[in-house]
């Protein structure tokens, strides 16, 4: 092969050295990124990952990069989202369901408290309960008196989970 063969060879595989799908990759990441707001950055990242497997790499590269920071943004987004939709859940649901339980909590200490001033003195554990069984709290639990020896008393609610003794239980103590 002549010199001019091998040089025009050359110039024809220069021109073809080019990555398709690192370049597809690319455009996908950029427009995923900034029309979609990171919507379609997961799928240029995932192409352009691929196609940095093949030369030359440039493009995929910053497909990578591109599609990283749309996928961290799409990311961070739904996780605002998620986030905000269980503060919204929690505030909307929740602290209504527990300020109607320590309201029924504090009519159960009026009733026992009743019951003290008519009796003089306060219910034994038994008879404190019978006295609270119809209230009931949010979750329609009934509550539960719990007398202490030092002459206090509770009325407790198993709260959320339904389940007396837990975290998440509710207690409106009383003298």
């Amino acid at each position: 092969m002549g010199h001019n063969q091998q040089q025009n060879c050359q110039r024809k595989n220069r021109g073809n050295n080019s990555n398709s799908l690192g370049l597809a990759g690319f455009f996908v990441s950029l427009f995923g990124l900034i029309f979609t707001c990171g919507l379609l950055s997961p799928i240029g990242l995932v192409l352009s990952i691929w196609a940095a497997m093949y030369s030359p790499k440039g493009t995929a590269i910053a497909g990578v990069v591109i599609g990283s920071i749309g996928t961290i943004l799409l990311a961070v987004c739904i996780g605002t989202f998620a986030m905000a939709a269980n503060s919204a859940h929690y505030y909307s649901h929740e602290v209504p369901m527990q300020q109607a339980t320590y309201d029924q909590l504090h009519e159960a200490i009026v009733t026992i408290k009743q019951h003290e001033s008519e009796q003089g003195k306060l219910p034994g554990g038994i008879a404190g309960n019978r006295l609270v069984l119809e209230t009931h709290d949010a979750w329609d639990q009934s509550v539960r008196y719990e007398l202490e020896d030092n002459g206090n008393y509770a009325v407790r609610s198993g709260g959320p989970d339904q389940t007396f003794d837990t975290e998440d239980d509710l207690l409106v103590m009383a003298q």
